[in-house]
């Protein structure tokens, strides 16, 4: 049965509605995430200052990090890296873009904490930064961790089209 077939017997009955709304956030993680994800890296390199980011973008990518604990490998969604004259390439940020209905909570915090533990220890100087971008904000309990973290930033829509 195909993603399209599990609903149909809803869509035929006139349950439109409830279908969208009881798939927005795979619809919006799957659709609008890949975007969203484009906007944050395109922000990182066009717009934050090196004060968010821990220095000067020269790229900014996606990548995949493979972990032991995990037996698997992880996607990052930014991996901001900084080209110094006369120096090797480090990594200055990474971060994490949720495109999702649902405010980013410490979960997320967490897992990039984890991640920035698989970065490659000779492409990084100091520890990198980490990015949190939320289309829908983030947690109470998120806002007051990072306001005591000076390696983390968070970035809402209003700060993503509007500020560095």
């Amino acid at each position: 049965m195909t993603r399209g077939q599990r609903h149909e017997a809803e869509l035929v009955a006139g349950r439109a509605e409830r279908v969208w709304k009881a798939n927005a956030d795979t619809v919006a993680s799957q659709i609008y995430g890949a975007h969203f994800e484009d906007l944050a890296r395109q922000w990182c390199f066009e717009h934050a200052s090196p004060d968010t980011l821990g220095g000067v973008a020269s790229t900014v990518r996606p990548t995949e990090l493979p972990c032991r604990e995990h037996r698997r490998r992880h996607e990052l969604d930014v991996v901001v890296t900084e080209s110094v004259s006369f120096a090797a390439d480090r990594i200055i940020a990474i971060g994490e873009a949720k495109g999702t209905e649902a405010p980013v909570d410490v979960a997320q915090l967490e897992r990039l904490e984890h991640l920035r533990g698989l970065l490659p220890s000779g492409k990084v100087g100091a520890l990198p930064k980490l990015l949190l971008f939320g289309r829908s904000g983030f947690s109470s309990a998120l806002a007051r961790l990072a306001d005591r973290r000076p390696d983390v930033e968070l970035v809402d829509l209003g700060r993503l089209y509007g500020g560095a």
